[in-house]
């Protein structure tokens, strides 16, 4: 049986070379960016005065050196990307930029808008905490991811499904 990977699951016969590329491209920096953003997300919801002690030294001071537990979270940011500009992926620009420097100019934009919307979640921020700055790795740190991914998925209204992809969750009230 084929393992899928997420990148795999969300467009199964995604074409868009240029904005996957650009993705691959900015993955570090951006993962980077995650890290900064979520530690602001725990001062805007735990200590928004900044009063010093043990815990906000630590975070404030943390600078990320291992961000491959972030990969799965940023393929999942960046499909749901591709999903939301899904229909017009080869729009006509008059700008004089290619599309590839559109993308290198938009997801960037659109993903620091995704985590600070993310970052107003107690249980992403958290997360993002847990593999971050408190990482310990004694830990199982697949609880954690799938604790951010759960808030991604429930804040955009979507689901990841092996062999349909990317999909809207249907919203049946009872």
């Amino acid at each position: 049986m084929k393992n899928f990977k997420v990148s795999d699951r969300l467009f199964l016969l995604d074409k868009n070379y240029l904005l996957k590329e650009a993705q691959a491209n900015s993955r570090l920096e951006l993962q980077a960016r995650l890290v900064e953003l979520v530690k602001e997300g725990y001062f805007q919801l735990f200590n928004p005065l900044r009063l010093p002690d043990e815990r906000t030294d630590l975070i404030e001071n943390f600078k990320p050196t291992h961000l491959s537990f972030f990969d799965e979270l940023y393929d999942v940011l960046a499909g749901i990307y591709r999903y939301n500009i899904g229909d017009n992926q080869l729009e006509l620009l008059f700008d004089g930029r290619s599309h590839y420097e559109m993308y290198m100019t938009d997801w960037p934009k659109a993903f620091e808008e995704y985590v600070n919307d993310l970052c107003s979640k107690k249980n992403f921020v958290l997360a993002g905490l847990e593999l971050s700055v408190f990482h310990d790795p004694s830990k199982r740190i697949e609880l954690a991811q799938n604790r951010m991914k759960v808030s991604i998925f429930d804040h955009f209204g979507l689901r990841i499904y092996k062999y349909k992809g990317i999909q809207k969750l249907n919203s049946k009230s009872a």
